[in-house]
């Protein structure tokens, strides 16, 4: 902690001292117009601003600066008549007088959950170590870098790989088991998956095009026409079939489209044509 000269302490105003008493052996401090800092007041009832260097138990005119590193990440903030070092990120309030010192600050940045939350949220791309294994079953040390896109990528390819519903991402078990494995992903809501996978199906489905675009041989057309259980909805997958290069046999699912009921042969073929043509 940082200390001025003498047996003072550069911390925020004493909520008990009066406005007009003699301060006790200040230190005379170099001041610049960037010493000052706008003070966030809480209290709708007492609208007091207070400047950094201001202390309660000062006299009038009298200035201390706050030299701690600790108030990088607090806010000295007038509430009930007191002011108060109130926490950047959790927005806990403390004491801020001269004679508590400011250990307890820096404790509580410490243990402080929104903290590390968003400290660990700047260091995603940090290398680590893990332990990995190869064909002949050897086990290898490897570098690990976590990456968010990644993960909620891989996590939107596992719910259509395995036809999960959106809201597993909402399940308390899901979230507690991802929470175990990195602490540090981040698995959203089930919009945000949502927008995940269509924004998947769309380079996808440009890869696709592509690669049919360039293929020798003929193309076969099938479609699967069911209804959904919960909805009672008519949805229509229609697939490529096809011999690549190598001989062997391909398909790739062109389109999955709602189709609207009644759904007779007139209705199907109306929206293959239409989905065939785009």
């Amino acid at each position: 902690m940082s200390t001025a000269s003498g047996n003072q302490s550069p911390l925020s105003i004493g909520s008990q001292a009066q406005l007009g008493t003699p301060s006790r052996s200040p230190s005379p401090q170099l001041e610049s117009e960037n010493d000052s800092m706008p003070i966030e007041i809480e209290d709708d009832d007492e609208v007091i601003e207070v400047e950094e260097g201001e202390d309660d138990g000062a006299a009038a005119g009298s200035k201390r600066k706050l030299t701690s590193a600790v108030w990088k990440e607090f806010k000295r903030v007038k509430f009930n008549g007191n002011v108060r070092a109130k926490c950047n990120y959790c927005g806990k309030k403390l004491s801020a007088t001269s004679t508590n010192g400011t250990k307890h600050l820096h404790n509580h940045l410490k243990a402080c959950l929104q903290r590390k939350i968003k400290l660990n949220g700047k260091t995603f791309a940090q290398a680590s170590l893990r332990f990995g294994r190869t064909d002949a079953g050897a086990i290898t040390v490897e570098n690990y870098t976590f990456d968010q896109e990644t993960a909620r990528k891989e996590l939107s390819s596992m719910i259509v790989l395995h036809e999960y519903p959106l809201s597993i991402v909402d399940h308390v078990g899901f979230r507690r088991f991802v929470d175990a494995l990195q602490p540090l992903f981040k698995i959203g809501t089930r919009n945000t998956i949502r927008s995940d996978i269509m924004a998947q199906y769309e380079v996808e489905r440009k890869k696709a095009i592509e690669y049919m675009a360039g293929i020798q041989s003929r193309v076969a057309i099938t479609s699967d026409l069911w209804t959904s259980d919960n909805q009672k909805r008519g949805y229509m997958a229609i697939k490529a079939h096809f011999i690549d290069e190598s001989w062997t046999l391909r398909n790739i699912i062109m389109r999955f489209i709602y189709v609207p009921a009644p759904h007779t042969a007139e209705v199907i073929g109306e929206e293959l044509y239409e989905s065939l043509i785009k």
